[in-house]
């Protein structure tokens, strides 16, 4: 997973990653498991948190693929949905840097 192998830098610019998952906590532990992540996979099974930061999918019932970046004061600061966020970790972590510049 390219998100996974540059966890790293997101941690040398001060932000934490996070996954979100509508599995409930069992099901998302083990999916954690299998992909090898090492960051918190956390369970929202009723997408209270996927809703609030408008990550729910518009035709689907279901969380849809993407990323959110969050201040330290827990303000928005980007999102997007896109399913090949993954293969844009430069510009997520862009965002991140932005963020301890002061934006």
């Amino acid at each position: 997973m390219k998100l996974q192998r540059r966890v790293g830098e997101f941690e040398q610019g001060g932000a934490q990653v996070l996954g979100i998952s509508i599995d409930k906590p069992e099901a998302a532990g083990t999916r954690a498991k299998e992909l090898g992540l090492t960051f918190p996979l956390l369970s929202d099974p009723s997408m209270d948190v996927i809703r609030r930061y408008g990550m729910k999918g518009e035709a689907m019932g279901m969380a849809d693929m993407g990323y959110a970046v969050i201040d330290r004061r827990g303000r928005l600061r980007e999102k997007k949905i896109d399913r090949k966020f993954a293969e844009r970790v430069d510009d997520i972590l862009a965002a991140v840097r932005a963020l301890g510049q002061g934006a």
